[in-house]
């Protein structure tokens, strides 16, 4: 690969700069010899870490425009076109350019793009695509949603023949990249107040797949009569990739898997969770287009660690352990608690609903996704981007949980408080949301 991207001028200024996927858009722009510069607004552990490569401030203000002199600037989409930098650059001739146009234009430097979207699945499947690739010394640049912990992080600068990344759907952003292999996990309704309807949402995973050579996809989808792209792969189908035989093993799996009706061979994964056997599947078969032997994939698979705040482990608290896991749709909630529960009898359940749009939208199926939990938490919403919005607040959700041991707690230090007076109470204790609560119990609770 070219060291500077063609796309790219000689210095690119980050708006936001924090956010996962700029962060990572940002350190790879930098490894390719491009002078970098960001801003965002609250210090956090990724920005620490972007401060030794870059210059990071930490306000949104024309100076750093002024003082950085880019020929570009990318913005992520919860900034807001009235922001003091893009008006800066705006009216300065400077070309501005959306963090997901951003990485469709970087995939197409890429031979092989490799792209990860759907509702639920699509980080960890994505890292266990670019172990795979890595262990089968393919030399893969590789883009996640998420610090993977084989990885060491969410980005990996490889070569120029493929490029493995996360696609979102927000905003219809991964419209914009263009793929040699979309895989598509599930679609479920989710960021509800970027589309008009849940249609809206199936279109668009539809170009998504459309813009692609080959499509992954699960053979129950129903958007599957609308594609168009001519090379679909089906998962959990015998006309595809399917498992038979699944066993409990420690805290992970085994299972076998069948290829177009034709023993695979057996694999293992020790992460915990039976939801992860199908991202598995979603991986193996987007090893097999690429010809990768099964042995290459049951190693990478078998090694496979995980994904920071996906069932991590925080510690104990009082010898109970403490787990995070940055589920938010009541579908991974309900799924996560499945998995806890087959190791746990007893659980205290901390969540932090993420967005006001999401909560509104998802009340009913809120109301029920926490079961099996023997108490119930729930903290402040965390608002993200949007404008508060009283019908759809985390008391809100307290008055239609179904849950009858459940308590509502608004201020961090109350939350720390409740988590060591009740620790000795429960097996275990899951911390579950995408907002800031994971860092609030991860700094806050004094481990044993």
């Amino acid at each position: 690969m070219d060291k500077h991207l063609k796309i790219i001028e000689n210095r690119v200024f980050f708006v936001g700069v924090g956010g996962v996927s700029m962060s990572a858009l940002a350190t790879l722009c930098n490894s390719l010899g491009i002078k970098v510069a960001g801003s965002d607004i609250i210090k956090t552990p990724e920005t620490i870490k972007l401060e030794k490569l870059f210059n990071v401030y930490y306000e949104h203000n024309k100076t750093n425009i002024i003082n950085f002199k880019p020929n570009l600037v990318v913005y992520t989409g919860a900034i807001k076109l009235d922001n003091p930098e893009l008006k800066f650059a705006t009216q300065h001739g400077i070309r501005i350019m959306e963090r997901s146009k951003f990485l469709g234009e970087v995939c197409k430097h890429y031979k092989n793009v490799i792209a990860v979207a759907g509702t639920h699945g699509k980080t960890t499947t994505t890292s266990m695509i670019a172990e795979i690739f890595i262990k089968a010394n393919l030399n893969p640049t590789v883009h996640v949603g998420g610090d993977v912990v084989n990885l060491g992080g969410n980005l990996v600068v490889g070569g120029s023949q493929f490029f493995i990344t996360e696609a979102c759907e927000y905003k219809k952003s991964f419209e914009h990249i263009k793929s040699k292999v979309a895989v598509v996990t599930n679609i479920e309704a989710d960021h509800m107040d970027c589309y008009s309807g849940f249609s809206d949402l199936q279109n668009s995973f539809v170009n998504f797949i459309n813009n692609s050579k080959t499509c992954v996809i699960n053979y129950d989808n129903n958007v599957i009569e609308t594609i168009q792209t001519k090379n679909i792969t089906l998962i959990n189908s015998v006309n595809g990739y399917n498992i038979k035989n699944i066993k409990k093993c420690g805290v992970g799996f085994r299972f076998d898997v069948f290829e177009h009706g034709v023993y695979l061979g057996n694999f293992k994964i020790n992460v915990m969770g039976k939801y992860n056997i199908t991202n598995a599947l979603f991986a193996i078969a987007v090893a097999r287009h690429f010809n990768i032997k099964p042995t290459i994939i049951y190693d990478a698979l078998y090694n496979f660690k995980g994904v920071m705040r996906r069932n991590e482990k925080l510690g104990k608290v009082n010898g109970t352990i403490v787990y995070a896991d940055y589920c938010h749709h009541p579908t991974e909630i309900k799924n996560s608690i499945m998995a806890f529960k087959q190791h746990y009898k007893n659980i205290l359940c901390v969540f932090q609903p993420h967005t006001y749009s999401r909560t509104k939208t998802l009340m009913t199926e809120f109301s029920t996704c926490f079961k099996g939990v023997k108490k119930l938490v729930l903290f402040k919403t965390y608002a993200a981007r949007e404008e508060f919005d009283p019908n759809a607040t985390e008391t809100s959700m307290f008055k239609k949980v179904k849950n009858k041991n459940k308590c509502v707690v608004l201020i961090k230090e109350e939350l720390i408080k409740l988590i060591h007076a009740e620790s000795l109470n429960y097996n275990a204790i899951i911390v579950l949301g995408a907002g800031d609560v994971y860092w609030i119990i991860k700094n806050g609770l004094k481990f044993d």
